[in-house]
């Protein structure tokens, strides 16, 4: 059972919709136990709209990646049609098909495919640790990056391109 907190906020600035946080972690045996309600928490989580957002999203990243392959020393996803591609660029190219979805959302996703998913099984245990190293560290990497960028002071030309 996997414990996670999804944060909803309102976006910055015009045009900007809701932003995604999601934070991952095993729930302990204490919390499960001093909360009997914890159950049926995650189960109404599960059935609101939130919830199958959430669901749908993942099911939609991890079938979208099924086919494609991993350069974690490049720190670069290769899809299906050869195209290599850093997670930001994976998780727009997602949205592209899929516009109803929040890009912060499909990008949580896409790192949790990275993390979680993506094992091919010729690597042996060894390249599996290996694989299990860089990817994070490129997720590290990655997340930030993200930060980085949203701290950036932005300049009279971003504003512009952010109101047009």
């Amino acid at each position: 059972m996997l414990w996670y907190t999804l944060r909803v906020g309102k976006g910055q600035g015009k045009g900007k919709g809701k932003s995604w946080s999601i934070e991952y972690r095993f729930p302990s045996i204490e919390e499960i136990e001093d909360d009997p309600s914890f159950i049926d928490d995650v189960l109404e989580y599960a059935d609101s709209p939130e919830g199958l957002l959430y669901s749908e999203v993942s099911d939609t990243v991890s079938e979208v990646l099924e086919r494609a392959d991993v350069d974690a020393k490049e720190r670069q996803i290769i899809w299906e049609d050869g195209q290599r591609l850093s997670i930001a660029a994976s998780a727009q190219r997602i949205e592209a098909g899929h516009p109803g979805y929040p890009l912060d959302l499909i990008e949580e996703h896409v790192i949790e495919w990275l993390k979680g998913e993506f094992a091919p099984p010729s690597y042996t245990r060894d390249q599996l640790d290996e694989l299990d190293r860089l990817t994070e560290l490129w997720v590290e990497h990655h997340r930030r990056q993200a930060e980085a960028a949203k701290k950036r002071p932005r300049t009279r030309h971003s504003w512009c391109a952010m109101t047009s």
